[in-house]
């Protein structure tokens, strides 16, 4: 095993995001994961949950932020707050099931009952185990730092976080376009199942990669579902700045979505976010670090153009392993039947079972597996990353971000890599 500073300083050596390249033992490599943990995911703003999974007091789901394991609960007074999901008695996880609602949560080892609020309530016989009392404030329950934007929960271990708003940057204002035009909500609960990948293939797809999409989902073509096996090409590539990355997809046929959410759009969203809403064809990208979303290509279904949106968290669960979740929200005053085919789309394209998801998680697991052969090498794998470097991003798009024509591009992946870089080697 490697010291912190000796796998910091092999990662300075090999890791060139300016040169476009990245080593492919950053993937899989246990000190680079132990190195994440430290570094990373107690640093920085991690999506947690919507708030529509959570709309009554008591409500609450337990989730994950890297590997610890957290109750996003939205208490008696209408406040939404993350807690450790660990007793302060003996460390037992207090929430056992996935969610619930209720004004209490109790440690099913030895009985001690916290408040959703997070204070201490009590103990089974308290005064005759506990005859010199209790320090009930010593035992408030673990809490970290949350906040919203557009319903998305985020939340973080930093003691002293930049603001949220900060932290999203620029991709706030296409968060704007994807989940707050309109009042949105969670279907049902989310899909999750594990995949044997490095959490960071996937999230670089989703922010930079749309050139897999004529070869990996050139099946599409093939049943005339698009008009050419270049149908990832035409729109934009968006490296947002602080590794957050997104690919726009563009049509000419003017606004696809329901006119009953016109106004509701309309009200939201800018002239300028109106407008690209208006051309988007598909729409996929990666929050930093984990969060993905992706509103896949319109299709024609019972003569209703419909599509199914989706957020998606890549939760390590070890240097070589992830536990997807998959979310599938619309827009909550949306006519049933955009609600009905978009369910319908979503389980059939981007689903657990999805015809999409099958083709990239191939992919994702091959790479990791070849990314795990190569740790005992002497000189690292390099990988090619250089796609668009140096060419010139377009001036006078709306929106923030370095913009290029065309989605054929790997900027966002090598803005990705920086942020990464910058954060997992911290205060070298």
């Amino acid at each position: 095993m490697e010291t912190p500073t000796s796998t910091s300083e092999r990662l300075l050596a090999t890791v060139l995001p300016e040169d476009g390249q990245i080593p492919a033992f950053v993937h899989t490599d246990p000190d680079v994961y132990r190195l994440e943990h430290q570094r990373l995911w107690n640093r920085v703003w991690l999506f947690v949950a919507h708030e529509s999974e959570i709309p009554s007091p008591g409500d609450f789901v337990v989730r994950d932020m890297g590997e610890r394991n957290v109750i996003v609960a939205r208490g008696d007074d209408g406040e939404i707050r993350v807690f450790l999901n660990s007793c302060r008695h003996r460390g037992m996880r207090l929430a056992v099931e996935d969610e619930g609602s209720g004004p209490s949560w109790r440690c099913s080892y030895h009985g001690f009952t916290f408040r959703n609020n997070g204070t201490f309530l009590g103990a089974p016989y308290q005064r005759a185990a506990y005859v010199e009392g209790l320090d009930r404030d010593s035992l408030r329950l673990l809490e970290a730092t949350s906040d919203s934007y557009r319903g998305m929960v985020f939340a973080t271990w930093n003691p002293h976080p930049e603001p949220l708003t900060d932290f999203l940057g620029g991709m706030a204002w296409y968060l704007d376009i994807l989940i707050g035009r309109a009042e949105f909500e969670v279907v049902g609960a989310p899909q999750r199942w594990v995949v044997p990948t490095a959490w960071k293939l996937p999230a670089e797809n989703f922010a930079s990669d749309a050139y897999h999409t004529a070869t990996t989902h050139a099946f599409l073509a093939k049943l005339g579902l698009v008009s050419g096996v270049d149908f990832g090409r035409l729109g934009y590539h968006v490296d947002v700045g602080q590794g957050h990355g997104l690919g726009i997809g563009i049509q000419d046929e003017g606004p696809w979505y329901p006119q009953e959410l016109r106004p509701e759009y309309e009200r939201n969203l800018t002239p300028d976010q109106l407008a690209l809403m208006d051309r988007i064809k598909n729409f996929h990208g990666n929050v930093f670090p984990n969060l993905s979303f992706l509103i896949p290509n319109v299709v024609e279904i019972a003569g209703h153009r419909v599509t199914g949106m989706t957020v998606r968290l890549w939760q390590p669960i070890g240097p070589d392993s992830i536990q997807a979740w998959s979310w599938h929200l619309v827009e909550k005053g949306a006519p049933q039947w955009w609600k009905e085919l978009g369910r319908k789309t979503y389980v059939q394209t981007f689903g657990s079972s999805g015809m999409f998801e099958q083709d990239d998680t191939e992919n994702w697991e091959a790479q990791t597996r070849n990314s795990s052969a190569t740790l005992n090498f002497e000189e690292p794998v390099m990988l090619h990353y250089q796609m668009g470097l140096g060419r010139q991003p377009l001036s006078g798009f709306p929106g923030p971000g370095t913009v290029y024509d065309g989605k054929f591009s790997e900027a966002a992946a090598r803005s990705f890599y920086r942020r990464w870089l910058d954060l997992v080697v911290g205060d070298k």
